[in-house]
């Protein structure tokens, strides 16, 4: 039942390759811009998204072998390599523009050298980071064709980015008295229903 899957298809190595580059990319981005917060959480690898990530591959083994015309639907799957590849690129050109005002972890403390970026990915959408993340996050379940997977990753994205986007935005009001308003009512965030 399982021989087809000996040698994997093209999807599951584009996953793969996926997964390294954003973990790899992350850690190099963190080390270049934050050196002083580098640490092993900086690969942004948890016990939530290793489950995610676990059942994404469950998802995919099962359906390749129970119901194999869900899966390798071609122009399905460039469609999903587009958005992960496009999603990550928003992600690292967010970061690499912030520079050290990017950190992964929310900043209490206005730092000195912390300003509102404004330039770049930033002039058009506010956290950039986040909406290319989503946009990656869920086209890797659509390289796959994970009918349930994109489902959840979408729903467990947004909800995350619902909640840490208006705790996020509190605290740089606080720090950017006034100027942070100004660039938020004039900048959307992209994500739906996230103001």
């Amino acid at each position: 039942m399982f021989a087809s899957l000996s040698a994997p298809p093209w999807e599951v190595t584009a996953f793969a390759l996926s997964l390294a580059f954003y973990h790899v990319s992350e850690f190099a981005i963190a080390a270049t811009f934050n050196r002083a917060t580098l640490s092993s959480a900086s690969w942004l690898v948890s016990k939530p998204y290793c489950l995610a990530m676990t059942a994404a591959c469950v998802e995919y083994v099962l359906e390749r072998a129970l119901l194999p015309t869900l899966k390798g639907h071609t122009w399905v799957c460039i469609a999903g390599l587009v958005m992960a590849v496009l999603g990550d690129g928003l992600r690292k050109t967010a970061q690499i523009t912030a520079a050290h005002n990017f950190t992964h972890q929310i900043v209490m403390r206005r730092r000195q050298e912390h300003r509102v970026v404004r330039c770049g990915v930033y002039r058009y959408a506010r956290h950039p980071g986040y909406l290319g993340w989503l946009c990656w996050s869920v086209g890797t379940q659509v390289l796959l064709c994970n009918p349930v997977c994109i489902a959840g990753f979408a729903v467990t994205g947004w909800r995350f980015f619902r909640h840490r986007i208006p705790f996020e935005e509190a605290t740089l009001r606080a720090m950017f008295p006034g100027e942070y308003a100004e660039y938020a009512s004039r900048t959307r965030t992209w994500i739906p229903g996230i103001r």
